[in-house]
């Protein structure tokens, strides 16, 4: 491996356990076992996931709390959010190109959609 790729790979890493206490610890459990570009790709896959199933039960439960017009309003941000993520995500992976260009597009995905999901928990439950 070249020292270019090495030092890139160890930065994400660096991210990613950075990132850690916000993800599961099954996420931090494969990092840290995570040896290349493929393994660190599969444990951000599966955190991914993890992370869009808690965004949609919460989105649900926010959804039956609200009025047909604040569901509305809910429906359309909450599309502009997913087409706003998926081009950011895709403008990451592309800067930055390479092999790590899956790593950062996908670690894109994965924090925006955590964090999308601790918002609308926010606002489900307030000033918890």
């Amino acid at each position: 491996m070249r020292k270019s790729s090495l030092a890139a790979m160890l930065a994400a890493f660096a991210f990613s356990s950075a990132q850690a206490e916000d993800n599961s610890s099954a996420y931090s459990q494969c990092m840290d076992k995570a040896s290349s570009t493929v393994a660190m790709g599969e444990c951000i896959k599966a955190e991914t996931k993890l992370q869009d199933e808690r965004l949609n039960r919460v989105y649900k439960q926010l959804m039956a709390k609200l009025d047909a017009g604040k569901q509305k309003s809910l429906r359309e941000v909450q599309r502009n959010w997913i087409t706003y993520r998926d081009g950011n995500c895709r403008f990451h992976a592309q800067a930055s190109g390479g092999t790590l260009a899956s790593i950062n597009g996908g670690m894109c995905v994965m924090d925006m959609t955590r964090e999308r999901g601790a918002e609308l928990e926010r606002i489900l439950s307030p000033g918890q």
